[in-house]
């Protein structure tokens, strides 16, 4: 995870006189390969076991977390007051933006993006208000969302978590990409049962996991209770506890609405009841793979695997697959502009 994005190499992409893709949601596997420009068998390759070290190092952090788990308070829950809000066509614009205004932090970071290169008009911005008119509702929501529960991919200042920085830097960019494909995705091309803003959140908080469960590790590395880690450790340690340790928190000590716990606890399975959250957590399945298959392949393995599952499951075909491509390129580019690059 050390790398930024800019410094792996490209994601390979499909020659311009290759065949079409299939447009069938039955076509083989192998159509589906093709879409991701991968051999076929990447659609079957599993993760590794884990080794006995690195079980006996999960349960370190697992209890580690289970004594020490941030509190209730720690989740942002201006966020959620904000998503629900937006949910109704006669939101009062005055009630929003006083609800962004209760954090100067949001307020701030809601007011410089509204001046930035990405959203900027000819008049200066200077109030919430106006802020929230030239942005846009719905993207108020996700903007406001991703900088608010930025700070649960944070190092704080605490020493034993500045090792880990860029670590946690990765995690947030890949968790607002994903965040913000998934949420374009379901508003243009991929049914997910939820309105694009919920699907924004879900992507932002279905790693999570990873973020607390850093913490223990970082706190128990501190404390001489495990051994230093290299970044390949550290990546297969995270995948084999934050499943858990994310829906845990979500459920449990924060309390959030179903969706985005079934998308944390199975994110990696798919194997959610059928029902209102089942769609949102194969899309966001399918995107958190897509990105990792090109970024990051070495974190997840499986992901030709669930890619393949979680297309099945929502009835998409190859061709509708390959364009969570350009859905991530794009989300890329408006994470970098607004955030930074990728975990530079």
């Amino acid at each position: 995870m050390s790398l930024s994005r800019k410094d792996r190499p490209a994601a390979p992409s499909t020659p311009a006189n290759a065949p079409a893709l299939s447009t069938a949601a039955d076509a083989p596997d192998a159509a589906f390969a093709a879409a991701l420009a991968v051999a076929p068998e990447a659609l079957a390759t599993a993760g590794a076991p884990a080794t006995a070290e690195e079980a006996l190092a999960g349960e370190k952090v697992r209890a580690h977390f289970a004594l020490n788990h941030p509190g209730p308070a720690s989740f942002p829950s201006i966020a959620l007051r904000i998503l629900e809000l937006v949910r109704y066509q006669d939101v009062n614009l005055n009630e929003l933006s006083k609800y962004i205004r209760m954090d100067g932090a949001l307020a701030a970071g809601l007011l410089a993006l509204a001046n930035s290169a990405v959203y900027r008009g000819v008049k200066h911005i200077d109030t919430v208000k106006d802020a929230v008119a030239r942005i846009g509702l719905g993207e108020v929501a996700k903007l406001t969302a991703a900088i608010s529960t930025r700070s649960l991919y944070g190092a704080e200042e605490l020493s034993e978590f500045q090792r880990f920085a860029p670590v946690w830097r990765v995690l947030f960019f890949h968790a607002a990409t994903v965040a913000r494909a998934a949420a374009e995705l379901s508003r243009q091309k991929v049914p997910a049962g939820q309105g694009s803003e919920q699907v924004f959140m879900a992507g932002l908080l279905h790693d999570v996991g990873k973020s607390v469960a850093l913490r223990s590790l970082a706190a128990l590395e501190a404390g001489g209770k495990l051994a230093p880690s290299t970044d390949a450790t550290v990546t297969r340690l995270l995948h084999q506890v934050h499943v858990a340790v994310g829906a845990e928190m979500q459920r449990k000590v924060w309390n959030l609405p179903p969706l985005f716990a079934d998308v944390a606890a199975h994110h990696h399975d798919g194997a959610v009841a059928p029902g209102d959250t089942a769609a949102t957590v194969q899309l966001v399945r399918l995107v958190s793979a897509f990105d990792l298959l090109r970024s990051e392949p070495e974190v997840l393995p499986s992901a030709g695997a669930e890619i393949l599952a979680s297309a099945r499951a929502l009835s998409l075909s190859p061709a509708k697959v390959a364009l969570v491509g350009p859905a991530l390129d794009e989300a890329e580019d408006w994470v970098g502009m607004l955030f930074g690059g990728g975990g530079a």
